[in-house]
């Protein structure tokens, strides 16, 4: 294995499309081959090297992406009925975990930036109210980083969880830089953290589902956080992977305060340069703990072009991909990758649609008027009424959205981006959700999780 026999045996496509040393390096675990699951030799030296770049104890590198290391984190520090705190507005992954693990979460509430329309990093003063309500706590998972840029105050809440003896998860897929150079904030691990994941695949020069698991301190049962892991992993991990994070972790460590300080700097002026445009704004650090400046979020929205329009302009007339869009803004993100020339296209194509928005709107070919985001609002998320495992295992039913009003979900429905869900299995389906839920299809924002690809019947549970 693989049959392809080191690229003999690949098709003349797969030739061109990988190169012949991408193939040749494309092996499995033959005798003198490592094995992340027991590594011996070149594998455990470059993931000890990860770990003194990271600032952890251990680190296991992740070809599942950061989706398994959020679910190997929770099932390794909670037992099945065990609670746990964790912001509602966490990535999908989590709620997976909760399934795994059978814990039953606590649901925090997230400070809601109005002007940019989106939740914030959750506050340490909101998990320790919780952990009084539920003093049987013993984890809390934390979202360290938004797909946004707002980041939690880790200092604050480690201390804090810690006092009171839970150990503190950080879901940092969005910060695999934070500290390569002033100016960035810091990592989960520096502040605290007894475990956090990374997207090395996201900001750094890895290939896509190449993450970090981290470590420190002993809160959390190292023993079963590596089982856990060898449960979620591919019995079959891609060695491109493996070195795709070893030679990102290389790049960090010798260049990354040089390359993000560039990256940094470019996007500050990206930023300035769209301040200064009519019509567009960018998202600010706000009441958020602290920002990650290199992620630059704008809004088109008093031009009236909502964020996935102007994705779209950006994509299809201009040649510029963001990183994603919602109703209201584009994501836009700044990393070592970039040139000025890149900067230079993208400031010119945002010239241009400032200058003249409703030619542009005009050659998108939209059917319907804009609906502006402030006439809706965000619904808030719904009333638990099971936890996420009971619900898995609960038989359901598919019906018309208008007759799930009030009935329990069976399904994980999720905008994507950002990934976070807004209805959970064992959630109850108000009138709101539904109502939000139709406008984000309307502007062809994409909803996961739906079995019913129609947007006319969801699952509920028979219950």
């Amino acid at each position: 294995m693989p049959g392809h026999m080191l690229g003999r045996g690949a098709c003349p496509e797969l030739k061109d499309l990988m190169g012949e040393k991408a193939l040749q390096a494309d092996i499995t675990q033959v005798l003198d081959m490592d094995d992340i699951h027991r590594p011996q030799s070149f594998t455990k030296a470059a993931q000890e090297l990860a770990a003194e770049c990271f600032g952890a104890e251990q680190t296991w590198f992740l070809i599942n992406g950061s989706t398994c290391g959020n679910q190997a984190m929770l099932m390794a520090s909670l037992q099945p009925g065990e609670e746990v705190i964790l912001p509602r507005c966490a990535h999908r992954s989590l709620q997976a975990g909760l399934i795994f693990s059978g814990a039953v979460p606590r649901y925090a509430a997230s400070p809601y930036d109005r002007d940019g329309g989106v939740n914030l990093a959750v506050e340490a003063e909101e998990l320790e109210r919780l952990q009084k309500l539920h003093p049987r706590v013993k984890v809390w998972a934390v979202t360290a980083a938004t797909p946004y840029g707002a980041c939690a105050d880790m200092k604050k809440i480690c201390d804090r969880a810690h006092s009171c003896g839970a150990a503190v998860l950080a879901d940092e897929a969005w910060g695999p830089h934070f500290g390569a150079c002033e100016g960035l904030p810091l990592s989960a691990m520096a502040q605290g953290a007894d475990c956090a994941v990374q997207s090395a695949h996201k900001l750094l020069g890895a290939l896509s589902q190449a993450s970090l698991l981290h470590y420190q301190g002993g809160r959390v049962d190292r023993g079963r956080l590596h089982l856990a892991l060898r449960m979620l992993q591919s019995t079959s991990p891609s060695y491109l992977l493996l070195a795709s994070l070893d030679l990102a972790r290389r790049q960090l460590a010798l260049e990354g305060q040089e390359l993000w300080s560039k990256a940094l700097e470019r996007a500050m002026d990206l930023r300035a340069f769209v301040s200064g445009l009519p019509g567009f704004r960018v998202m600010e650090k706000g009441r958020a703990y602290d920002y990650d400046l290199t992620r630059v979020v704008i809004s088109a929205l008093d031009l009236g072009i909502d964020g996935v329009q102007l994705e779209r302009i950006l994509r299809y007339r201009f040649k510029v991909q963001p990183e994603m869009s919602d109703m209201r803004n584009v994501v836009l993100v700044v990393t070592p990758s970039q040139t000025e020339e890149d900067l230079r296209r993208l400031k010119a194509a945002l010239q241009e649609i400032s200058a003249s928005p409703y030619d542009w709107i005009a050659k998108e070919g939209v059917k319907m008027p804009l609906k502006l985001v402030e006439e809706l609002g965000f619904p808030g998320f719904p009333e638990m009424v099971l936890s996420p495992r009971e619900a898995f295992f609960t038989q359901t039913l598919s019906v018309p959205w208008k007759e799930a009003i009030g009935k329990v979900c069976g399904e994980l429905i999720t905008p994507y981006p950002p990934g976070i869900p807004l209805i959970c299995p064992g959630e109850r389906i108000e009138a709101g959700h539904f109502a939000y839920l139709q406008e984000l299809n309307r502007v062809g924002i994409p909803i996961d999780g739906l079995q019913d690809r129609n947007f006319e019947k969801v699952k509920i549970l028979k219950v």
